[in-house]
């Protein structure tokens, strides 16, 4: 029996858009790079529900055949200069509709991650508040890919970069289920510690690695020595694993390879006007 496309498998199960045309595909291989990356088929998901029904989709196709080339890749404005937004496979497109900003409050914002920092950066400004780690590429960039990529500009010394106004990030995980992660402390911590189910698990597994003295040892040694760090997992900043454990830090530069965000909440500051 023929197969069905992969186009018209997603269209079945997803209520967004589902993009397979060449225009698409060919607008959707480039990002500010030197790179193109064809991709099979474009996604602009309408919520976190679309995203956790791709990412069930996935799961079960790569269960049924783990050989298989399927994968999914999350973009936001595209901004990114090494390729990170592109790959063969699933492209989704989080600027199409996950782009509201969803509350502001007295010191900080929650925010679908497809909105333009530029259109955020307005509505935060409103109640004289700002996110200090917006970069040159302010007018161009979502707020999503800030989280993505732990981006910092030109108050990076000062205010330092996005993972220090992450309070919680709600993600999609390979479970295909919406987890909000957050910094845990105290009884809090111990009692997601002892928590059963997926969640549970990756607490108790993290805190296993980054509380394990040999280990420990090993990450803090390797630790970047720099200002500015952008790159890998920085499991050195999510806590010792006992009093502490921050997974929201945990997926902020790691560019959507860790889970699939669909909700940020960025604790925020009242800007100064020489700084």
């Amino acid at each position: 029996m023929m197969q069905m496309p992969l186009a018209d498998e997603l269209k079945k199960i997803l209520q967004g858009e589902v993009l397979s045309d060449a225009k698409s595909l060919d607008s959707y291989s480039r990002d500010a790079s030197l790179f193109r990356v064809v991709p099979q088929v474009v996604v602009r998901p309408t919520d976190a529900a679309d995203v956790s029904a791709l990412v069930k989709f996935v799961s079960a196709k790569k269960h049924e055949n783990h050989k298989l080339d399927l994968h999914i890749t999350p973009r936001a404005a595209g901004t990114d200069m090494s390729g990170g937004p592109l790959n063969t496979s699933i492209i989704l497109d989080t600027t199409a509709h996950l782009n509201r900003i969803i509350e502001v409050g007295e010191n900080a914002a929650t925010v679908e991650p497809g909105m333009f920092f530029r259109d955020f950066d307005k509505e935060t400004k409103k109640k004289n508040l700002e996110l200090p780690s917006y970069t040159a590429s302010r007018e161009l960039n979502t707020v999503g890919g800030m989280v993505g990529n732990n981006s910092g500009g030109e108050k990076n010394l000062k205010y330092g970069k996005t993972a220090r106004y992450v309070e919680e990030l709600d993600v999609v995980l390979f479970d295909g289920q919406v987890h909000t992660l957050k910094n845990l402390s105290g009884q809090k911590l111990a009692q997601k510690l002892q928590e059963p189910g997926i969640e549970g698990d990756i607490y108790r597994q993290v805190s296993q690695l980054v509380s394990n003295p040999a280990y420990s040892k090993i990450i803090e040694a390797n630790k970047p020595q720099v200002e500015k760090n952008s790159s890998g997992y920085a499991l050195w900043d999510i806590g010792n694993g006992k009093t502490t454990l921050n997974l929201a830090r945990l997926m902020v530069g790691a560019q959507g390879t860790l889970g699939i965000t669909t909700k940020i909440k960025f604790g925020l500051v009242h800007p100064k006007k020489y700084a």
